[in-house]
């Protein structure tokens, strides 16, 4: 209910905001150099971490350092951080627009210690070439858009080096000042910010505040006004902050194939189809961070900009709340925007035979929200059947063929419904792809939110895979710590990432030989085993189906497996490798980073007391890996749970010691 209210308290100021920037924007375009000034919901507005929609305000940055001559967009990377290298040659291919449209073909997001609680250790940006150095490419330079958030950190390095300012100065200097922005900053300058919102998770749990640390990548912090004024400046004939060029390159969509992402340079989208559909231009980027979450919309010709933030939810949620603000604002000048309508569709029931040749495996990944294995079959070509596999579980799902030549979803299984034909609510189509790079399922759905709306996703989503033939030995050496339990390490104790990516698992897949499933908070990932020690990554699904790829070298020793070492920085040691946890456990020291116990069955569902010093942090896991307990929690009680089949970690600076009783 608190995440609510703090919604509509933001939307509020959002309504007030788009007539506010709207009156200034025309007396700027009258002559009257009026800068568009903000009206606030309060004295006092809530400051958010503005996650990935930071990434506008880098590319921004990036354009007017083009604008003023600084930068070519189109030279390459190396010509302005000239110590960028990674373990691929085609790295000296990428170019600053690269990054900006996510066509870079780097992996992903090397995220360690990128966001932290009640701390603002710049390790993140210290460290962020020396963590790519080491990493491929998972595509030619300019093949596919893929969401990268590496790339952003690039660019933040590049303002830098070329500026010769810290970003944080530069934000402050050429964007903020610039449009009278006096709530907006980075973890640099805005550290214990009073006005920051405070971050309240289900059940009323209070966390400390959380800092990311990728300013490119997504750590602006900023209120609901400030973002929506910094909006204002794509405004047609605003050139407080960009030249009409460089607002129209960033809003240029990178490709018009009609399933690849719609990404311009910084937005996630550079024109909405709802209404591009009735000739309106509005660029969107959404953003999350673990507990804010944010969407900016803008409306340069029709001169309105749109804000929502929140603590809780998703940006997802606030897309479609920014949505419907717009519309209101749109229809105020006399605009109606409808829903993109739901298209007709003529099933049959006999799917030609040019069909059989799309039956088999697909890596499938909907919104980069993580892996699943499709089995794709089209019994007596009546119907198309889905088997869709994950490490918990297996679903089916049944499609009609379409004269349109796609998959229509049925609401029952085939099987389950006899004649029952009826298709699912909403909508969802499937169809596939056959080129030179492979055989790829495109989806088209509507995403129903009650009470928000309908999210529309239409990209590339799955790719055909065959068997890996590899040796039983090797799939057999993999078996042997499927399930268990794989503990984070490296991170420092102010780390989220131990909320939520603490504990992951291996699982070997059964149905498909020579793949597994590697568990993490937002979904399974399918990496591919190359041999007893390398797991790698392998889609190139030509999508954000591909974001966030990692491959896995296991390091043995001569008991067996010890720990997973990932490309992306991250490091797993193996449950079997940590000692007990029990009564003759009276201190803990920290030699390294990461101090794991197993909890004894001896002192399960008991209780202890631990005295820790500053700057550290204290965790526990149940059985199924889920964190239950962590100092961060602003409300931790002092006895700390010692669940049965659980798990304990305790992390600190070098050399810090706990104090342990009962």
């Amino acid at each position: 209910m608190k995440n609510i209210k703090k919604i509509a308290a933001a939307a509020t100021a959002l309504t007030m905001l788009a007539a506010s920037s709207l009156a200034s924007a025309e007396n700027a375009a009258a002559g009257n150099n009026a800068k568009a000034t903000a009206v606030r919901s309060s004295d006092s507005e809530y400051i958010y971490c503005i996650a990935s929609v930071s990434k506008v305000y880098v590319s921004a940055a990036v354009m007017q350092l083009a604008d003023e001559g600084k930068i070519d967009i189109d030279k390459p990377v190396t010509e302005y951080i000239p110590g960028f290298r990674l373990a691929d040659e085609r790295y000296r291919d990428i170019t600053v627009r690269m990054l900006m449209n996510h066509t870079s073909g780097l992996m992903g997001s090397t995220r360690r210690n990128s966001e932290l609680y009640n701390d603002n250790d710049m390790y993140a940006h210290d460290n962020a070439v020396e963590n790519l150095s080491s990493q491929r490419l998972k595509a030619d330079p300019g093949k596919f858009a893929a969401y990268c958030n590496d790339g952003f950190e690039l660019l933040e390095m590049i303002v830098e080096n070329v500026s010769g300012m810290t970003y944080t100065e530069y934000i402050k200097e050429n964007i903020s000042d610039r449009l009278g922005l006096d709530m907006t900053g980075t973890a640099a300058d805005m550290f214990g910010n009073e006005h920051i919102v405070p971050s309240i998770k289900a059940d009323n749990v209070r966390l400390d505040t959380a800092y990311e640390m990728g300013f490119g990548t997504g750590g602006i912090f900023a209120s609901a006004s400030d973002n929506a004024l910094f909006g204002t400046s794509f405004f047609t004939g605003d050139n407080t902050l960009l030249s009409e060029s460089a607002k129209t390159e960033m809003s240029t969509r990178w490709t018009d194939k009609e399933y690849c992402d719609m990404n311009g340079l910084g937005w996630d989208y550079a024109e909405i189809p709802r209404y591009a559909e009735q000739g309106i231009k509005i660029s969107g980027k959404g953003g999350d961070v673990s507990m804010d979450h944010a969407y900016l919309l803008t409306a340069p010709d029709e001169q309105i900009s749109v804000s929502v933030l929140s603590c809780g939810g998703s940006s997802t949620y606030n897309d479609l709340i920014a949505q419907s603000l717009m519309d209101i604002a749109l229809q105020e000048k006399g605009v109606t925007v409808s829903d993109i309508p739901e298209t007709d569709c003529t099933t049959v029931t006999e799917i030609p035979q040019e069909y059989e040749k799309f039956a088999g495996w697909y890596v499938v990944n909907v919104m980069g929200m993580g892996d699943t294995l499709y089995n794709v079959s089209f019994p007596e070509n009546r119907y198309m059947h889905i088997e869709e596999t994950t490490y918990r579980r297996t679903t089916c799902t049944d499609y009609l063929f379409t004269t349109d030549g796609d998959f229509a979803e049925l609401a029952y299984e085939v099987a389950e419904s006899g004649a029952d034909t009826r298709l699912a609510a909403g909508y969802s189509r499937i169809s596939f792809e056959e080129n030179a790079d492979g055989t790829f399922l495109k989806m088209a759905a509507g995403i129903v939110y009650p009470g928000l709306g309908t999210f529309d996703v239409k990209n590339y989503a799955g790719q055909k895979i065959e068997e890996n033939t590899v040796s039983d030995d090797v799939i057999n050496g993999y078996k042997a710590v499927e399930g268990k339990a794989l503990l984070l390490c490296g991170d420092k104790y102010s780390s989220t990432s131990y909320d939520s990516n603490g504990v992951t698992r291996l699982y070997v897949i059964d149905k498909l030989k020579g793949y597994v499933f590697v568990s993490a908070s937002i979904g399974e990932y399918i990496l591919k085993m190359s041999d007893a020690e390398h797991l790698t990554s392998f889609k190139n699904i030509p999508s954000s189906s591909s974001r966030d790829m990692f491959d896995i070298t296991l390091e043995k020793d001569g008991n067996g497996i010890a720990a997973l070492d990932l490309n992306n920085a991250q490091r797993y040691i193996i449950e079997d490798r940590i000692p007990v946890f029990d009564v003759s456990v009276k201190t803990v020291t920290i030699t390294d980073d990461a101090a794991w116990f197993n909890i004894s069955d001896s002192i399960a569902n008991s209780s202890v007391a631990v005295t820790r010093p500053e700057n550290s942090a204290v965790y526990v896991y149940n059985k199924f890996g889920e964190m239950i307990y962590t100092t961060h929690n602003k409300d931790a009680r002092p006895q700390i749970p010692m669940p049965k089949g659980g798990k304990v970690l305790f992390l600190g600076e070098r050399r810090c010691r706990f104090q342990i009783s009962l």
